[in-house]
């Protein structure tokens, strides 16, 4: 009798423990289940979403946080728009956050190769007419590099070489700065012949007071220059 008792303590004992480890371990995986979820909306709706580099939808997207994983780093982009990254914190009390993304307005107000007019950042060849007087030369180069760019920073008229000082054009969020090089090439023929170069490059606007490393190379050339180009091949008569 005594030992069947025993046997009965230790199966209702054995029977707790069991009911005990099962309540443990859904309470577990019901707090592993329990994710932290931020909703992301973005303005406009089109806008791609970049969750850590991979593209997740448009518009919105759930980010939802690795349990070793205090932030995100979230991408939007749109054309006419400028792309936006930005640190999403698991910490931040929101679970809802609207991003608006800005009009881009460089873009807006320039040209590059989806125009039409690939001219940033790369040299053109202007041929000048034969038996051009060397002064006249000069003193169209230099007409059409003060007329554009008001100041200029080298003159060097024995070395065949100008280059103009940086015009800035500034935009609510951006700003866009670009310069002309003028640089003589010394062929063996009759005719001088000239290398240009317009130099493009942009930053954000609240980052120009740290000076030339805001700056980086803008594919486009704002459309106040787009002409400069054309301009000294009808007045040098040459072609590209």
């Amino acid at each position: 009798m005594e030992y069947n008792w025993i046997v009965k303590i230790m199966r209702k004992t054995f029977t707790l423990v069991i009911m005990g480890l099962a309540l443990l371990f859904v309470g577990l995986s019901s707090c592993k289940s329990r994710a932290i979820v931020k909703k992301v909306y973005v303005v406009p709706e089109k806008a791609k979403i970049f969750y850590n580099g991979h593209e997740v939808g448009n518009g919105t997207y759930d980010v939802k946080f690795k349990d070793d994983e205090d932030f995100a780093v979230m991408k939007f982009e749109c054309p006419g728009y400028i792309t936006r990254t930005v640190k999403l914190f698991k910490e931040n009390p929101k679970n809802t956050i609207s991003y608006d993304l800005f009009v881009d307005e460089a873009m807006l107000n320039s040209v590059g190769a989806e125009d039409g007019l690939d001219l940033a950042n790369k040299y053109f060849t202007i041929t000048c007419k034969k038996d051009m007087d060397e002064d006249i030369v000069w003193k169209r180069l230099m007409n059409i590099a003060v007329t554009n760019f008001e100041n200029v920073e080298v003159r060097d008229k024995g070395a065949g070489w100008i280059r103009t000082a940086w015009h800035e054009d500034p935009f609510t969020y951006q700003v866009v700065r670009t310069r002309m090089e003028i640089q003589l090439q010394f062929a063996d023929t009759e005719q001088k012949t000239y290398r240009v170069k317009l130099w493009s490059e942009i930053a954000d606007k609240d980052c120009v007071g740290y000076g030339d490393e805001c700056y980086v190379k803008y594919n486009r050339v704002l459309r106040k220059f787009a002409q400069v180009i054309s301009e000294l091949q009808v007045s040098l008569g040459s072609n590209l």
